[in-house]
């Protein structure tokens, strides 16, 4: 028994040994020395220039002013061209579906006779597996 553990344990760890040298990187290139053509006083003079400019990021600002978008649309219209895209199905009232409205068809039957049929499926089908007496109670 302990000579089957050994040989499965073994043998897995080969089996993952192989897997993880087929599906290992290959190395990577050599490293170029890099030469610069600037001094470090001539670049730390462009950062600060690029900072003045706008032109880099630091911490939470932004590149570039953007400054606030002013609308072309008043409130009253904007709310206005909301409740007329609602009326022409153009979108739903929770505002999460932008397509043309999903209508639904009106039933032609009662709630009585619903629950009628369903009791009468119900009957013929006790015998049915889990997966029916749990999604039609």
């Amino acid at each position: 028994m302990n000579i089957k553990n050994i040989s499965a344990a073994v043998s897995a760890i080969v089996l993952f040994g192989v897997a993880g040298a087929a599906l290992a990187e290959s190395r990577y290139p050599d490293d170029v020395q890099f030469v610069s053509t600037k001094t470090r006083a001539e670049v730390v003079a462009e950062l600060q220039q690029a900072r003045a400019n706008g032109q880099i990021v630091s911490n939470d600002n932004y590149p570039g002013n953007v400054g606030q978008v002013k609308s072309q649309l008043t409130r009253a219209q904007v709310i206005d061209e909301l409740k007329q895209a609602r009326a022409n199905g153009e979108m739903l009232d929770n505002n999460y579906y932008s397509g043309p409205a999903v209508m639904t068809a009106a039933s032609t039957k009662t709630r009585a006779e619903v629950i009628a049929e369903l009791k009468q499926y119900q009957q013929a089908h006790a015998n049915s597996g889990y997966v029916e007496t749990v999604f039609l109670r």
